[in-house]
Order: C-alpha cells, then structure tokens, then sequence
C-alpha cells in the first residue's frame, strides 16, 4: 500500500503526516500523523492514523536513509504482520528545496 507523506526533520526529531487511498472506503483518504526520530542515518517513526477512515491503529517503521538523503528502507510492523518499505523523495520537491536554499539575497552596496 503506499501512501504520501511529508515529513520534518528538526535537529533528528521527525514529525508530518500521510495520505493514502482507503483500501476499505471508496473515494476515502485515510489521514495519519508521524512521529520519530533520525539518528545520522538510523530512522524510526510511527504512523498514528486519524481513524477517520476505516483505520485506526499505528504502525511502526524502522529503516536506514540512504547517503543522498532521498530515500529510507527497511521493515515496518503492526500487531503480527510485518515487512519492507522503501520510501523515496519526490526529486521534484528536492530540487524545488535546493533552489530555495540556493538563493542568494544581493543588497546594494553604499
């Protein structure tokens, strides 16, 4: 199942939400917040849904980002089911991020 997320990361304290296509519900987004922690590239958080939608629990997500920072792997969990994720930055939003950082302010000189 995936989902789309948008995720913070303030000094290894990862916090956002998600959205994805109800399994259960036609035409329902189901809605969940996160939160975790990243250390160097060690990434942990969970998946708080809504239960707006037809969920209502949490899952957990442990998993190692990658050296160019644009992508996690490894193992979610819930209750007795468990497996891989990979989750990947949308390069769009990477290089809209990059030229943010990437402006220069220039004032005149007096």
């Amino acid at each position: 199942m995936g989902f789309v997320a948008t995720i913070g990361d303030n000094a290894g304290l990862l916090t956002g939400s998600t959205s994805e296509a109800s399994e259960f519900l036609a035409s329902v987004d189901e809605r969940a917040d996160i939160r975790g922690v990243r250390t160097g590239t060690a990434v942990s958080f969970r998946k708080y849904y809504d239960g707006d939608g037809a969920y209502g629990h949490a899952v957990t997500y442990d998993g190692t980002l990658s050296t160019d920072g644009q992508q996690v792997e490894g193992c979610w969990s819930i209750d007795d089911y468990s497996g891989t994720f990979v989750m990947s930055r949308s390069l769009q939003s990477f290089h809209e991020e990059e030229r943010e950082e990437s402006v220069e302010v220039r004032a005149p000189v007096s």
